[in-house]
């Protein structure tokens, strides 16, 4: 037996001890939705994504002041199974079915303190690893927060955690010559600042950052070993300067150190990348763009400086409030030129899952592709859960 299907049964196995466990006594096992009493579309439109409610909750720390709570199992398991209709070159698997382990829970005095673990049970044969594992202080009062641990760099759209589509943006995703910097992937460090429903000012100084293949078959290995030659500091600002308008800017910087495997041989790249967001709602119209440009002082080891620039523009429309369709347009410059457009629509068959099917589209040359995801988040919340009064 693989390991991919140890971790999968294994999964199957602890999602069917904990309904049997738990759905007598509380009859609500979504970890937030059981602590309230609340079903799962107070927070969320389409599991993962947050409506507003559910990001002023996650403003607040995952916690409501003055607000009556039960008893709850801090756990909960998340399911995929992605299907892709044409294989890439490097791609050997149709289907890719993954199991996610999801922890948190508040304490301390003031149940202001709280804690955030977030496992993957491994894809596509990469092995299981933990890919967000944090602990935070939110003061209820300001919005003012603390953060250490391994978490994901705060962005106008999330690419990864509550990913609207398959493909996460490829802004957030590309990388320059050696240097594997991006903004998707999780760091180990500190991260502090204050949000509030009218603003949002965050800085992170990382030390480290994610080593796994959380989504996939692990890149085989460069020659080059890489580490962080100091910290990285991002830092981000927006604020909502009009109903439903909210507009920032982001900047990041650091350092990566590089030895060859080989011959011994080192070098440092310098790195920056700064950029602009802006997001409007209206009515049952979300839209979202960003540009970033960077550039790398050595990322080829010859003491090249390379500039790099990237952005997307997001229009998405609900038509219901648990349903959405979308058209992102992507661009990426790293130097190399890429365009894209990547187009989707996602429903919640039951209020615990999504279903979403994707067609990516590039411009110009490239591989056009069919792609279909199905999301459960389990165990299902209990028919005593209801909305916020």
């Amino acid at each position: 037996m693989t390991f991919q299907l140890r971790s999968l049964c294994a999964a199957v196995l602890f999602a069917v001890v904990l309904f049997v466990v738990c759905a007598r006594q509380v009859r609500a096992t979504p970890i937030f939705a059981q602590r309230y009493g609340f079903k799962c579309s107070v927070c969320h439109t389409v599991i993962p994504e947050l409506n507003e409610f559910g990001e002023h909750f996650r403003r607040a720390g995952f916690y409501l002041p003055d607000t009556p709570r039960r008893g709850y199992f801090p756990l909960v398991l998340r399911f995929q199974e992605s299907y892709v209709k044409d294989l890439l070159p490097s791609q050997t698997r149709r289907f890719n079915a993954l199991a996610i382990l999801i922890s948190t829970a508040n304490f301390g005095k003031d149940q202001s303190y709280s804690y955030f673990a977030r496992y993957f049970f491994g894809s596509q044969g990469a092995p299981g690893s933990l890919y967000y594992a944090y602990v935070q202080h939110v003061h209820a009062s300001t919005g003012a927060f603390e953060r250490i641990g391994e978490f994901n760099l705060p962005l106008i759209q999330n690419a990864t955690q509550r990913l609207d589509t398959l493909t996460p943006q490829e802004a957030y995703t590309y990388t320059v010559g050696h240097n594997d910097a991006n903004f998707t992937t999780p760091r180990w460090g500190v991260n502090f600042g204050q949000r509030t429903d009218r603003l949002d000012v965050e800085v992170a100084a990382s030390f480290d950052e994610y080593r796994g293949a959380a989504y996939g078959v692990p890149a085989p290995p460069s020659d080059f070993a890489q580490s962080f030659a100091g910290p990285e500091v991002f830092a981000t600002a927006n604020e909502q300067i009009a109903p439903g308008l909210r507009v920032g800017a982001l900047g990041l910087s650091g350092a990566r150190l590089f030895q060859s495997r080989s011959s011994g041989a080192s070098f440092t790249d310098r790195y920056e990348r700064e950029g602009v967001e802006v997001q409007w709602q209206w009515r049952r119209v979300d839209l979202y763009a960003q540009q970033l440009w960077g550039q790398d002082d050595d990322s080829d080891g010859f003491n090249h400086v390379t500039g790099s620039s990237g952005g997307f523009v997001t229009l998405k429309y609900y038509p219901v409030p648990h349903a959405y369709v979308g058209v992102r347009y992507d661009a990426v410059a790293n130097p190399f030129v890429t365009r894209d457009f990547v187009y989707y629509l996602a429903f919640a068959p039951t209020m615990h899952a999504r279903f979403l099917i994707e067609q990516f589209q590039p411009v110009g040359p490239g591989f056009a592709n069919t792609s279909a995801q199905i999301l459960i988040a389990l165990p299902f919340e209990g028919r005593n859960a209801k909305g916020p009064k």
